[in-house]
């Protein structure tokens, strides 16, 4: 009889040999392709600040060189193409209605590493009364500087927010860009945890998505409680708190944007940031 044909075949060890070599494989690539993932998140989101820094720069040149501002009297935004679908929502964060002719486009206004654009947080709200005065009726992941777009309206003991005399003490009426010390080195619009950049509330805007993934406030007070908050200390080494790589990106005075390590972002304030800081919130010459 004719020898019977011998079939290799693969023993279980080689199999199981195999695996683990898949699995090792897989464990190195994975982080690298989610880091991948991040970098593209990251570059739309650059390029989001970038078209809003040119959007405010259109606007600039249309109004003497004065910055959009924000209202404390709270008008009516004047469109109904939000989610509210009310052109009488009052708010006194609009200034995105007045850059947003000049962009056509409100995607933009949202973060593709933004975990919930529509978070409270960040001022989305659909109610536009007098109660909510700083609710923002489209999704949004960014804030600007209320001390270059400050507030208009505040004269007005009628709005929403009564008697605003108060603004002009803490320096956040409209500004000129002639008011702007450095603006290449003054944060103008940057992903953000809040409505609007504060100096106090910095920490928002070093880690952007604290808000959302704790749920409260970063911590007032810049890096001054960097060691000083347990809380904070533990939770900042947490890359979700982030929205980019452990940073954010920011559109500055003269329109230019680009991402900053937490760790690089600063208030203005030195005492607040511990160093003599060469950007920031403030205004100042740095």
């Amino acid at each position: 009889m004719p020898a019977r044909k011998r079939l290799s075949a693969f023993t279980l060890i080689e199999l199981l040999v195999v695996i683990a070599i898949i699995a090792i494989l897989a464990a190195i690539l994975f982080p690298v392709f989610a880091q991948a993932r991040e970098s593209a998140r990251k570059t739309s989101c650059l390029s989001n600040t970038k078209q809003m820094g040119l959007g405010v720069m259109q606007y600039v040149q249309d109004y003497d060189e004065m910055y959009p501002c924000n209202s404390w009297d709270t008008p009516p935004i004047g469109t109904a193409d939000t989610d509210a679908k009310d052109a009488t929502y009052k708010s006194a964060i609009n200034w995105v209605w007045k850059v947003q002719p000049y962009i056509k486009n409100k995607q933009i206004f949202v973060c593709p590493s933004d975990p919930n654009a529509k978070n409270g947080w960040t001022g989305y709200s659909l109610d536009g009364t007098c109660g909510d005065g700083w609710g923002i009726p489209t999704p949004i992941s960014y804030a600007s500087n209320v001390e270059v777009l400050g507030y208009g309206g505040w004269e007005n003991p009628n709005g929403c927010f009564g008697d605003g005399s108060f603004i002009p003490d803490w320096n956040m009426v409209p500004k000129s860009m002639a008011a702007i010390p450095t603006p290449a080195s003054t944060y103008l619009i940057a992903d953000y945890g809040r409505e609007t950049l504060e100096t106090w509330w910095v920490n928002n805007l070093r880690a952007s998505n604290y808000t959302k993934v704790y749920n409260q406030s970063a911590p007032g007070g810049g890096a001054k409680v960097d060691d000083t908050d347990a809380t904070w200390k533990s939770r900042r080494t947490n890359s979700g708190a982030y929205r980019h790589q452990m940073g954010s990106n920011i559109t500055y005075g003269d329109g230019h944007s680009k991402w900053r390590n937490g760790n690089q972002i600063t208030s203005g304030d030195d005492w607040q940031d511990l160093r003599h800081a060469t950007e920031g919130i403030m205004p100042r010459e740095y």
